[in-house]
């Protein structure tokens, strides 16, 4: 794992972009950012953001775009990918968000570690919803965000 890009994600705006700055501001406020965040420019049309939390990690990539709103009421579609080592700048990423369930699974198995192994055959876990967590709902199928 490299340091402190754990949790990056690559945000591609689509037409146009405001300032960086702004998009400091914005981008915590209007895409429901709790933690601390870095942001930088990665390359034209591209910022890298590094997330402190795995929920707002998450939180950004859980949606195909976001759209920030500027001071010159205009607004900007970002586009959230996934970040690791073999990142493309110009390829679009095959590496997505997703949250799998295991149906009838007894509430026996709603345990993080065996979940994760169950789910680790499909992508990388990351998450198990908070029903699952605190057992709420046992009669509903177990969820895991995972990346893939």
């Amino acid at each position: 794992m490299i340091e402190k890009l754990n949790f990056a994600v690559v945000g591609m705006f689509s037409y146009g972009w405001p300032e960086l700055e702004e998009i400091r501001i914005q981008v915590p406020k209007q895409c429901g950012i709790k933690g601390d965040y870095k942001v930088g420019l990665f390359r034209r049309r591209h910022i890298l953001m590094r997330f402190e939390l795995l929920e707002d990690f998450i939180t950004m990539t859980s949606k195909a775009a976001h759209y920030i709103n500027s001071r010159d009421d205009f607004s900007y579609q970002i586009r959230p990918l996934i970040y690791d080592p073999k990142f493309k700048i110009d390829k679009e990423t095959t590496m997505a968000m997703a949250w799998i369930s295991f149906p009838n699974l007894l509430p026996t198995y709603f345990v993080k570690e065996y979940l994760f192994t169950l789910a680790s055959t499909v992508g990388k876990p990351l998450q198990l919803d908070m029903t699952t967590i605190n057992k709420t709902r046992p009669s509903c199928d177990s969820l895991i965000g995972l990346k893939y």
